[in-house]
């Protein structure tokens, strides 16, 4: 399964890479994400040259899952741009295609996750791009590549070397021992924190991580089986799905 799923995944990043090393009309060469991934060989590298970025939003704050931050897919990979801004739906509405004029910008990694903004200033990668910036640098528009949909993929596909791709799983069933729970539990003083909940398909297990500001957060995890679409992401070592406009819908 593992191998057709690559197979497929590298068809996508084929497809994708025909809408890049395009000169536009004013000079600039578009990029992929991937090709992002592979600029990242420090911890925090500055784009000097005249390129611009294309894909769709794949994640954001819609239903509070991700903060000051969304996620950009293009088929390739997912890419983390930090936004210095609440309510970024309000401006970036989830699956907007977008493209980012990226001269001037920094790429951030840590460990397989790489992400985009301005220069560091403090212990960060990256800085948040300034709300009064960001349209300096991001353009919504409806040309270039077609949206691709979420990579549908089995629990056994995933590793880390998914981080930050947008992925749909299906037949997943909350795990008997976290019945009746919500998605988030609380701390000593009643705030809520974030979870991970515990899913399989019978044969592998994945978490869903939660974060306290999710609209739904205090909801009744569902028990059926169900589909889930969201993000790769991994918490102290373990690879988990975070939901992505609380994309999850049961299997009749």
């Amino acid at each position: 399964m593992r191998g057709i799923v690559r197979v497929c995944s590298c068809l996508i990043v084929a497809l994708v890479a025909a809408c890049s090393d395009v000169v536009d009309s004013h000079g600039s060469r578009e990029i992929s994400v991937a090709d992002i991934y592979s600029m990242a060989t420090a911890r925090t590298t500055p784009i000097k040259e005249d390129l611009i970025l294309r894909g769709y939003i794949s994640a954001n704050d819609i239903k509070g899952e991700f903060q000051r931050c969304f996620i950009l897919s293009d088929g390739t990979c997912g890419l983390k741009v930090e936004v210095d801004m609440a309510d970024i739906e309000s401006v970036l509405p989830f699956g907007a295609m977008v493209t980012i004029s990226c001269s001037g910008l920094y790429i951030g990694r840590e460990g397989s996750s790489v992400t985009l903004g301005v220069k560091p200033t403090d212990i960060y990668c990256v800085d948040r791009i300034p709300e009064d910036r960001l349209f300096k640098y991001i353009t919504i528009s409806d040309s270039g590549c077609t949206k691709p949909p979420p990579a549908v993929v089995s629990i056994s596909d995933i590793d880390e070397g998914d981080i930050l791709r947008y992925v749909s799983v299906e037949n997943l069933m909350l795990v008997d021992e976290e019945r009746r729970l919500s998605w988030c539990d609380k701390d000593a003083e009643g705030n809520h924190i974030l979870t991970l909940r515990h899913f399989t398909d019978g044969e592998n297990s994945i978490a869903i991580a939660t974060a306290p500001t999710a609209v739904y957060c205090e909801e009744e995890v569902p028990w059926y089986s169900v589909t889930c679409v969201g993000v790769v992401d991994i918490y102290d070592g373990e690879v988990a799905l975070r939901l992505s406009n609380h994309q999850i819908s049961p299997i009749n």
